[in-house]
């Protein structure tokens, strides 16, 4: 916590009106991340602020105290909201909040092994605690339907990215076209895949004509985009 004068912690000066009082601190920083979370989750959240030490004493603010998001800060789970003074004798310090926010996610609705392919039957619709889903998370099951589990997954689990991967469109020893592009020029020939692949990933092929083996990108049209001209 950085204090910007820190002042007397006699606990005889506690009711005194001649120092900044907690409860206006206090307040600022929740209505300020109430607002500010609104603005940014589209969603009340709930907001817990945290106690300042009962010995802080600060110089009453001669200007309206100001409230703001430190650089790094969190919109979601255990962050903080800077309270600055910027009047004739300045302060700052910053007040622990945690935030809450619940959103309906995509959760399984059973319990599901590695490499399940998502249909609509496996997912449901959950409400969940986004500050616990740091990972990212899912809203629509039509996200998920057609890809394929990384690891088992228990029921109920909010899904997140890292969670799925697309489901191979490449097939190993599949007739694929390699398309290569230079200068703006375009070329398109015939390869065989070596391996299976979605899209977005490397994979190795032979290219039929020159017989050589390349690598390139899988596109969502099932092309493999190579580089130069293919070999």
């Amino acid at each position: 916590m950085c204090l910007l004068p820190v002042l007397s912690l006699a606990a005889h000066a506690e009711n005194r009106p001649d120092f900044q009082s907690h409860e206006s601190i206090l307040s600022l920083a929740r209505n300020f991340m109430e607002k500010h979370s609104r603005k940014i989750n589209g969603d009340a959240a709930e907001i817990r602020v945290g106690r300042l030490d009962p010995r802080l004493r600060l110089h009453p603010c001669s200007r309206k105290l100001e409230a703001f998001l430190p650089n790094g800060g969190r919109t979601s789970g255990n962050t903080t909201v800077g309270v600055r003074c910027p009047g004739k004798k300045p302060w700052t310090l910053y007040v622990p909040v945690t935030v809450n926010v619940f959103k309906e996610v995509v959760v399984t609705s059973e319990a599901l092994p590695r490499n399940t392919v998502l249909k609509p039957s496996h997912l449901r619709l959950a409400r969940r605690n986004l500050a616990k889903l740091p990972q990212g998370y899912f809203v629509s099951p039509d996200q998920l339907v057609g890809k394929k589990l990384k690891r088992n997954l228990g029921p109920g689990l909010a899904l997140t990215p890292t969670m799925v991967k697309a489901r191979a469109i490449i097939k190993r020893g599949q007739q694929v076209i390699l398309v290569s592009r230079s200068k703006g020029i375009s070329v398109r020939m015939q390869g065989k895949a070596m391996g299976s692949a979605a899209p977005g990933e490397l994979i190795k092929v032979k290219n039929l004509s020159s017989k050589r083996i390349v690598e390139g990108t899988v596109t969502t049209s099932g092309e493999i985009l190579v580089g130069g001209y293919g070999g």
